[in-house]
């Protein structure tokens, strides 16, 4: 029972409860005694019984987010985010699915009919929108459409808590970790580069996808290092051994995680990571190590009794299942805020700067060829620079509808969709709309669903070493050539002259690849037998009973 006289604020689903309270005659002091609120507040409430419950049964799903919402208060654009809402549900009702990029769409539409011209569609106004009206992230899996019952929530935040009351666990000994889809490769449609694509065969630049699992704890002061799922064992861009790059690699065939390699990392790389992190930067004694992961209840995931370290002190525990887009504090912004870097980085790359001269035939096959050398290796790279960059206070914010039921912050500035339009713009890219950045900012905006059937895989039959990048071929006097002309550039442009002995030097070494080259060259040819001696150097003694 709480105490009166204290200064009480409740979410909409116990003002709910008070409603239900007043309904079934219980006196005004027992409402007061039960809820811990003030008269006023008790009249306040029963005053707005209209308000609070047409409020929240206009939500796409009445309960869920009740709990920890408590105003009723709506949008700054009400009349907007009425008719977005309205024309959502028309389309949930003709059992079209609608994604974050059409909601956008449709609100900037309706805020132009309203002569709302200050209005933004943007990220943080999405987030917004789907948190009012309990909207969750979903992605359509075959049939099912994946929901969310509020009645599963609560209960699994007051077991957590118990938790870690029992274990004693502090913020940074709780963890949350997720997958996610990546199209590494992927750019806005209607660039130059996507035009001319359409019109090459082979493997188009927009399909090339890679799967990602992101885990840290909850203060954001321990980041693990990334898992990225590929198809090829050892992509020839990377061509040395995988244990230098900067994320964990591992392969499968339908690059998506399996129970095997998930339990693998859990093994090998969380424990140990988990146990040196709190011994050599936390300081704590050995005895002292403990953590609990939390995973969604994916059927790429081992059971949580597997999942646990030999001594008992590394757990793992499932949020209940459809849940995760309500509470998965990776799904908070996490994930979002390392893809939206990610694609900064991959534009800076990618993008070709363009003079004015040049004809829209030449513009599209540079942007193409460009595109084409971004490879793993590189996709690799700028992911794990990208989710290094992903700030400590965007994790720690994405923990609190977990555990304080509060709405997150989130925090895109430098982010927003507009901000890649400039960058775009800039490129020469004027041939593409707000939509198609949109569509290609959030075209894996949500978890991705393992293959469901064998059916799904090409029935192409994969030559011995399928699935792996080309290898390209350099000749080494083109490198050099190239070489030449960038050490030219250099010694007349002073910004960039510090850069002449890295240029010299690796000048130096292509000169003496050359030479080597050249007169192993020589040497084999001076050494090849001529070819009517070849057989004589096979020739065993003779057999025909010759006696010399």
């Amino acid at each position: 029972m709480n105490k009166r006289g204290k200064y009480t604020t409740l979410n909409l689903e116990e003002k709910m409860k008070v409603l239900s309270r007043i309904e079934a005659g219980r006196s005004l002091k027992s409402v007061m005694d039960e809820f811990g609120i003030s008269k006023s507040t008790f009249y306040d409430i029963k005053k707005n019984k209209k308000l609070i419950l047409d409020f929240v049964l206009k939500q796409d799903m009445p309960l869920v987010g009740a709990e920890k919402r408590k105003r009723t208060t709506g949008a700054k654009y009400g009349d907007v985010d009425d008719a977005v809402y309205m024309w959502y549900q028309q389309k949930r009702s003709a059992g079209v699915p609608v994604r974050g990029v059409e909601l956008q769409a449709a609100a900037e539409r309706f805020a132009q009919c309203f002569g709302r011209t200050d209005f933004k569609a943007s990220t943080g106004w999405l987030f917004r929108f789907r948190n009012r009206h309990a909207i969750g992230n979903r992605k359509v899996c075959g049939e099912q459409v994946l929901s969310s019952a509020s009645e599963n929530v609560e209960p699994f935040r007051q077991k957590l808590s118990t938790i870690i009351k029992e274990e004693k666990l502090r913020l940074a000994q709780l963890y949350s970790g997720d997958e996610t889809d990546l199209f590494w490769k992927s750019m806005p449609e209607n660039t130059q580069a996507s035009r001319k694509d359409i019109c090459l065969p082979g493997k188009k630049i927009n399909k090339a996808r890679l799967s990602a699992l992101l885990c840290a704890n909850a203060d954001g002061t321990h980041k693990l290092k990334s898992i990225i799922i590929g198809k090829s064992k050892l992509p020839k861009s990377v061509k040395e051994d995988t244990s230098t790059l900067p994320v964990i690699y591992k392969s499968s065939k339908d690059v998506w995680f399996t129970r095997e390699l998930f339990s693998e990392w859990f093994f090998q790389n969380f424990v140990p990571e988990v146990r040196h992190f709190q011994i050599n930067v936390l300081r704590f004694h050995e005895e002292d190590v403990r953590a609990l992961l939390l995973l969604d209840n994916s059927p790429a995931h081992p059971s949580p009794e597997s999942l646990t370290s030999e001594d008992g002190r590394i757990k793992c525990m499932f949020f209940p299942r459809n849940t995760s887009t309500l509470i998965q504090p990776m799904n908070q912004g996490v994930i979002l805020s390392c893809k939206r870097l990610y694609r900064w980085k991959q534009l800076e790359e990618s993008l070709v700067i363009f003079e004015e001269s040049e004809d829209e035939q030449d513009k599209g096959e540079k942007g193409v060829s460009k595109i084409k050398i971004y490879n793993v290796k590189s996709a690799i790279f700028n992911w794990a620079k990208s989710w290094d960059e992903v700030k400590q206070i965007t994790i720690a914010n994405a923990w609190e509808n977990l555990l304080c039921k509060k709405e997150p912050e989130y925090d895109l500035q430098g982010l927003e969709d507009g901000d890649y339009r400039e960058i775009l713009e800039k490129c020469g890219e004027l041939e593409t709309k707000l939509d198609d950045d949109r569509m290609w900012l959030n075209g894996d905006e949500e978890k991705g669903c393992p293959p469901e059937t064998k059916g799904e895989i090409t029935k192409e039959v994969v030559q011995k070493g399928g699935g792996a990048e080309k290898q390209t071929e350099f000749k080494l006097s083109a490198v050099r050539e190239s070489l030449d002309y960038l050490l030219d550039f250099v010694d007349a442009t002073p910004e960039f002259k510090r850069f002449h002995f890295t240029l010299k030097e690796m000048q130096m070494e292509i000169a003496k690849k050359q030479f080597q080259s050249r007169t192993h060259s020589r040497i084999g040819s001076f050494l090849k037998p001529r070819p009517h001696n070849i057989k004589d150097f096979f020739n065993g003694p003779s057999t025909s009973g010759s006696s010399n």
